[in-house]
């Protein structure tokens, strides 16, 4: 038996037959006899072979069971694909189990399992990673034990739902569950608790969370099904339309519409930008339901091919990337194995063992290679740089130390939720300890030269962070909306209490004393931005959502009106001032999407790379720079030309020397000091629990530096200097202002 689909794949199917019974049969009537009947069979699939472009993908069933199970299972496809499962069943005819697979292993890989005389899975070991079961009277599970021996224990099922379930670490989750079967209320581990509500058709209505608003939820349409489903929180609503297969057919959120439509075979074949009727385009699908190509916004396009066990891309600048794809007895599983690419110097492969992890990979002559434990966990990593990195693995595959090259061993503690508590660094860096709330959030990351603390609201915001730094205490506390989105940040030492004002979807509306008001484009990308001190910046947006102009102007007077042009792929092409030509600027990229060219008010400037993506030289108006790199290691050797540089390095890859300088790291690694010999240039540098830096000590004058939550550096405080201050304002991740007191 076959079947052709488009003329994309062909299916073949061969069957054999198993011999149902051997009884014999008896006839009565006007005479008696009986026979044998060896040919009552069924069919079993002997062999499945899918070939799609020209590629062939084969499963082969042999030695079937009495009940028609098969023993052995083979898959071989393009590109090396070759494996073959053995399988064995539980077989327990008295409660009718014919069909549980109870062990199944190819070469280096096995899962073996084991069952009650229910049928229920008591234990799991994958390629020796084991978890158990165990089960109540009613046949609900009662414990999880997962690897290192941690347990969970799940209780007091009403409907097959446990409303109680208690975890190592002394959590506790509890559940409300309604005689329909759902969950009205579920507590967790902090004993905050968030409440639901549904129709009559068990559709969700409403989300009470511990604090804030509700989120209510209401649908229209028939009786069985909607077309619309409205969610409201607070001022914030979100409509979605469906069609009459339930598929999204419009998104409103708060006002930003992104409409889909779907061809006749339910293929999605457009995709609106947000709150515009232009969009992206997906055309000429396959009878497999692959798309041929997608048609941007600004009519640019990217075609896709299939070949055997190929796939190639072609970008929106003409160039084509073609995957080699590995394939066992599915062509929808496949593996890369290799990438070709516009420039053949920077083509890539890979090998993969019989899991098809990857194993290594080769680029430009250089080869990373990645080793595993009988576990399958990753245990070492070799590169050029740093030669190999070695860790240690749990049972639960938490890395448990780590060694780079010939540097020290760093060491990992987990807590019995495989939450990480404590690190310890070689080479005298100092030692961290972490603790966590019952619902995972950090509570305090110590080390001797710094701690942190944390404290959340009900809603598990955070709402305050501390750190303490040679006994002095900075703490930034954050503000919320009813609606969970940052409403303010109080920065430490000062006090200072900087609001946003965010709109509906949470984006901040002003920066208060330095913004009076922003607004946005429906893609989220800023609009205008009004500055308390009369700028006005203002954006204006391509038709693929990057950012078109940029106009800088106060009281009429252009700073800065420049217009940007991009080609197809999104890279930068030119830079048109109007407000000062002598500011134009122009760029060209290569196959890869490499700048290699750049012209500007420096001249005109070339830049040529190797294989590996590293530049080789750049020339930028009279200044002229080559580099060269050690070969194998991938390292930058050095610098010749306007200037010469030769570089060090440590065990972790880490800068030594370079540019007259001379760099210091600690185990970690951090860098801790900048020109250590030489007291004048000294820059000493340390380091809180999070790797981010509290301090910096130049010429004997030490400044504390914090950064808050979102990486962000939030102040400089330098008591030596009158306590001088100075604190960063940002507009979402953006540093707009600063401020320096005295």
């Amino acid at each position: 038996m076959s079947k052709d689909i488009d003329g994309k794949q062909t299916e073949t199917y061969s069957w054999t037959k198993q011999r149902i019974s051997g009884e014999k049969y008896y006839r009565l009537g006007a005479y008696e006899y009986k026979r044998s009947d060896p040919d009552t069979s069924v069919p079993l699939l002997s062999q499945k072979v899918i070939t799609r472009d020209g590629a062939t993908y084969s499963t082969t069933y042999s030695n079937y069971d009495a009940y028609g199970n098969p023993g052995q299972v083979a898959e071989s496809g393009p590109n090396g694909g070759s494996r073959t499962t053995t399988l064995t069943y539980n077989i327990n005819t008295n409660k009718w189990l014919v069909k549980q697979v109870k062990d199944e292993s190819f070469p280096g890989s096995s899962i073996t399992r084991s069952f009650d005389t229910n049928g229920n899975l008591l234990s799991q070991t994958r390629d020796g990673v084991s978890t158990s079961y165990t089960y109540d009277a009613q046949g609900n599970v009662a414990t999880v034990t997962y690897p290192r021996s941690l347990t969970h224990t799940l209780s007091n099922y009403k409907r097959g739902i446990p409303q109680s379930e208690s975890q190592p670490e002394g959590v506790n989750i509890t559940r409300v569950v309604s005689d329909a079967g759902n969950i009205t209320s579920e507590t967790n581990g902090d004993q905050r608790t968030t409440t639901y509500g549904y129709d009559l058709q068990n559709r969700l209505t409403s989300i009470t969370r511990p604090a804030g608003d509700a989120v209510s939820i209401s649908y229209t349409g028939p009786t069985i099904g909607y077309t619309s489903k409205i969610v409201t929180r607070g001022t914030l609503k979100e409509t979605t339309q469906y069609d009459g297969f339930m598929r999204p057919i419009s998104v409103d959120l708060g006002g930003v519409v992104r409409t889909t439509t779907y061809d006749n075979n339910g293929r999605k074949n457009f995709e609106s930008n947000p709150g515009a009727s232009i969009g992206t385009k997906f055309q000429q699908y396959d009878g497999l339901g692959r798309v041929g190509l997608i048609t941007n916004a600004d009519n640019t396009t990217r075609t896709f091919t299939y070949g055997a066990g190929t796939r190639t891309v072609t970008d929106e600048r003409n160039n084509a990337t073609t995957e080699t794809l590995r394939g066992y007895g599915n062509p929808d599983q496949t593996f890369v194995m290799g990438i070709s690419k516009p420039d053949a110097s920077a083509n890539v492969t890979l090998a993969r063992n019989s899991k098809d992890l990857v194993t290594s990979v080769t680029q430009a002559g250089l080869t990373r290679s990645y080793g595993y434990n009988s576990n399958y966990y990753l245990t070492s990593v070799t590169d050029p740089e740093t030669g190999t990195t070695t860790y240690g693995r749990d049972a639960a595959g938490n890395m448990t130390s780590r060694t780079v090259g010939a540097s020290g061993t760093t060491n990992y503690t987990y807590d019995n939720q495989n939450r990480l508590t404590a690190v310890s660094y070689p080479n005298g860096a100092p030692a961290v300890s972490k603790t966590y709330s019952k619902t995972h959030r950090l509570l305090t990351v110590n080390s001797s030269s710094a701690n942190r603390s944390y404290a959340y609201d009900a809603n598990n915001n955070l709402t305050s962070e501390s750190v303490v730094v040679d006994g002095r205490t900075f703490t930034t506390g954050y503000g919320y909306n009813t609606r969970d989105q940052l409403q303010s940040i109080t920065y430490p030492q000062s006090g200072k209490v900087v609001s946003y004002a965010p709109d509906a979807l949470g984006r901040p509306t002003q920066v208060s004393g330095y913004i009076t008001s922003v607004s946005y484009w429906p893609s989220g990308m800023p609009k205008q931005i009004n500055y308390a001190n009369g700028t006005v910046t203002e954006y204006d947006q391509h038709s693929r959502l990057w950012p078109s102009t940029f106009r800088t102007q106060k009281s009429g007077t252009y700073y800065v009106n420049s217009s940007y042009g991009y080609d197809g792929m999104g890279n930068l092409s030119s830079i048109s001032d109007s407000a000062d030509g002598s500011y134009n600027r122009s760029f060209g990229y290569d196959s890869l999407d490499r700048l290699t060219t750049a012209n500007g008010p420096w001249g005109s400037g070339t830049i040529a790379y190797n294989g590996a993506g590293n530049i080789t030289s750049q020339v930028l108006g009279g200044s002229n720079l080559y580099y060269s790199y050690t070969d194998g290691t991938n390292r930058l050797n050095s610098v010749t030309g306007s200037r010469t540089t030769t570089y060090g390095y440590d065990a972790y890859g880490n800068v030594t020397s370079g540019s007259g300088n001379t760099y210091t790291y600690d185990g970690v690694p951090n860098l801790t000091c900048v020109n250590c010999g030489n007291a004048a240039a000294k820059i000493e540098y340390t380091y809180d629990g999070l790797n981010r830096r509290v301090s910096a000590t130049k010429a004997g004058v030490k400044t504390y530096e914090v950064y808050g939550s979102h990486g962000n550096q939030l102040i400089e405080f330098t008591p030596s200097q009158s306590n001088r201050l100075v604190e960063y304002i940002y507009l979402g991740g953006k540093r707009i202002a600063q401020r320096v007191t005295p």
